[in-house]
């Protein structure tokens, strides 16, 4: 199965001035949308997700997944560019003038492989899309075999 997203997809699922779209500097263009998704699709696993042959889109929960993993890689990259490419890492707990605040951020998402897209919003939802279709199930049945 191959899923992929166009520039025009990913502005309809995110209409709601999530990020400011036009051709001028410093909003969204398509160019960066489409390197997002280039970015994305590079570590995406589309085989992932189920199809549903009657639905009307067949791959309506990849696409989802793939829409907020772009997303994840369009924030990542917008802030890496405000900041200077300085790195952003997950925090645990921060505070400034007497005011603290922590976060808590399950510890599967926040280990391994994962934690890089615990860093955005976007990238927590497309961890919560995909863990369903991560996690195995182990089953066990009673029998035994002839030698």
């Amino acid at each position: 199965m191959s899923c992929t997203i166009t520039a025009a997809e990913f502005k309809e699922h995110f209409d709601r001035g999530q990020f400011p779209y036009s051709e001028d500097l410093p909003d969204i263009r398509d160019k960066d949308i489409d390197n997002a998704i280039s970015e994305a699709l590079a570590v995406f696993n589309c085989d992932l997700y189920p199809v549903d042959p009657e639905a009307v889109d067949p791959d309506h929960i990849c696409k989802l997944a793939l829409n907020y993993l772009t997303a994840h890689f369009l924030t990542s990259d917008i802030e890496g560019g405000d900041s200077g490419g300085a790195s952003k890492y997950n925090v645990a707990s921060h505070s400034a003038d007497g005011i603290s605040e922590s976060f808590s951020i399950p510890d599967w998402m926040n280990q391994g492989e994962f934690a890089m897209f615990a860093t955005t919003y976007y990238g927590q939802k497309y961890l919560m899309l995909s863990k369903p279709y991560l996690d195995g199930a182990v089953y066990t049945v009673g029998g035994a075999t002839l030698p």
